[in-house]
């Protein structure tokens, strides 16, 4: 009996050995193939990102444009004046409202000393008309009203001068048409004082002149670019430029503070056509100013872009981009991001 189960539990080790022999086959072979695997070269996707004819290009599949939420829009032909690039100041106008209020003190004055001269002198003649007439006033009293109109008469010319003397003043300081707003007010005075419109001297460099003040101005400070209108010929230049000096009135903006050092661009020449490129589609990389192109549904082209001639909303551009050019104008960090990322795939390849 013993002798039989020896042989029972033989048999059975030797069954055991042989399981784990086909196990550890098997497991050898699997690992072979994982091993076999590994070694495979991997499947990719086509890339999104190559150089074609020497511009960058950013390629995307439907679904990935659809969830990309890019916008693109066509770019009309305009076109634009020639400039001249000069320099300016947004002005503290804390002197200008103090000579608003000593002007609108000193008429107040001249009206108070108007209406007391035209009494005085009335009565002056009253007392006199009594005293002639068999001298029904007194001689006291017709001194008295002498003196009085007189006075008056004094008191008169006295806020007259004061007047002239400030609007002279004015007019040395801020020129012809601003010390005119001082004297019988308007509404451009009103938009400056309460800061609606900020008054900007521009100076041209040294030797630049021009036929005549252009109407109108672009001024930028901070990156914003508005329009400004003509107020006058500035009555003094830039002690610091020395150059031909306007005031323009510029609506205000958040870059736009007294005391800031703004760019300006005067219309100097014939006009020349192009396209606005607007803020929205402008990337920076590399010290220089980029936009993509939508050359088809899901292929953007990177190209640069002159931002020398800033224009409200953006900038005129006259090279580089066409009329009816695409220009993606929302999603354009996006795509300039894209490249990145390939880049950095392409180095640790």
């Amino acid at each position: 009996m013993r002798s039989r189960d020896q042989i029972v539990v033989a048999w059975a080790r030797a069954a055991a050995a042989a399981v784990a022999l086909a196990l550890l086959v098997a497991g050898g072979v699997a690992r072979s193939e994982a091993d076999e695997d590994d070694t495979a070269p991997p499947v990719s996707a086509p890339p999104r990102v190559a150089v074609v004819n020497g511009e960058t290009v950013v390629t995307f599949d439907r679904a990935t444009l659809a969830r990309s939420g890019i916008e693109a829009e066509a770019l009309a032909a305009q076109s634009h004046q020639a400039e001249t690039a000069a320099y300016g100041v947004v002005l503290d106008l804390t002197e200008l409202a103090d000579a608003r209020g000593t002007i609108v003190a000193a008429a107040a004055r001249v009206d108070k000393a108007r209406v007391l001269l035209v009494a005085s002198r009335a009565e002056f003649e009253r007392v006199r008309t009594l005293h002639a007439d068999d001298r029904n006033a007194s001689d006291k009293a017709l001194e008295e009203a002498t003196a009085r109109w007189r006075g008056d008469e004094a008191d008169s010319r006295g806020a007259n001068a004061a007047l002239a003397a400030q609007t002279a003043a004015a007019r040395q300081r801020w020129g012809a048409v601003v010390s005119g707003w001082l004297e019988r007010g308007s509404s451009e005075l009103e938009a400056l004082l309460a800061q609606r419109l900020r008054l900007v001297q521009i100076t041209l460099p040294p030797g630049t002149a021009l036929p005549t003040a252009p109407a109108t101005a672009i001024v930028r400070a901070g990156g914003d670019a508005v329009s400004a209108r003509l107020v006058s010929p500035a009555p003094r230049t830039d002690p610091q430029i020395q150059g031909a000096s306007y005031y323009y009135a510029a609506p205000a903006a958040p870059g736009l503070l007294p005391g800031a050092v703004v760019e300006a661009f005067l219309p100097a020449g014939p006009a020349v056509k192009g396209v606005t490129v607007p803020a929205a589609a402008v990337v920076w990389w590399q010290g220089r100013a980029w936009v993509y192109l939508e050359e088809a549904p899901g292929r953007f082209v990177r190209r640069a872009v002159t931002t020398d001639a800033p224009v409200p909303g953006g900038w005129f551009v006259t090279a580089g981009v066409a009329a009816g050019s695409r220009v993606v104008v929302r999603g354009a960090q996006m795509l300039l991001s894209e490249e990145g990322r390939a880049a950095i795939q392409g180095s640790e390849g």
